[in-house]
């Protein structure tokens, strides 16, 4: 693969060039590649399930980039290699994920803390945690917290249930594009 910067020659060019090549731009280099081979294969389910996939990622990369309060969160996440177009659709295509529910600190009291720790490749929009007794009956929930300084999601218990033995957390997170992710632990 040759790449140029300054080519006169090809400087913006892109597209196939006869039958052997092609050139593609990206930033400000063109870069002349192998022509790919296509042929008449027919795409498997999962083939057709991504192109799905990348093109609802394409379509909330532009909607989101038209929103001025979200241009600014995926601006935020480019880097010289990253345009924020692309890291939109990155976050689109990554679901937010919660990595640990910490409830060494519950013992049904109020005021008890709970600490969820999650994340997103964009941003998680919220964090909500409810406890469950052992049928699965809610017995108190709400939103999160960030805390600022470890950037760890924390709920605040507010009232007492005692025995916790038997009971579930389930912590439910959601990013900017309105993808869910669950996460239960039990007592």
């Amino acid at each position: 693969m040759s790449k140029s910067k300054t080519n006169i020659l090809t400087h913006g060019y892109h597209g196939k060039m006869g039958d052997q090549f092609v050139y593609r731009v990206r930033g400000r280099e063109s870069i002349m590649a192998a022509k790919p081979e296509t042929g008449n294969i027919v795409p498997t389910q999962a083939q057709i399930d991504q192109r799905k996939r990348f093109s609802g990622a394409a379509n909330y990369a532009k909607v989101a980039l038209q929103d001025p309060v979200l241009k600014l969160v995926y601006q935020a996440k480019a880097t010289k290699l990253l345009t924020a177009y692309n890291a939109a659709m990155a976050d689109f295509l990554k679901k937010p994920w919660i990595d640990q529910i910490d409830a060494t600190a519950y013992t049904g009291q109020v005021g008890d803390k709970i600490t969820v720790i999650a994340a997103d490749n964009g941003k998680v929009s919220s964090l909500t945690l409810s406890i469950r007794d052992g049928a699965g009956v809610q017995l108190e929930g709400g939103n999160c917290v960030q805390d600022p300084l470890t950037t760890n999601w924390v709920y605040t218990a507010t009232t007492t249930q005692v025995p916790v033995t038997g009971h579930k957390i389930v912590a439910i997170v959601r990013d900017l594009p309105g993808h869910v992710t669950e996460k239960e632990l039990v007592l």
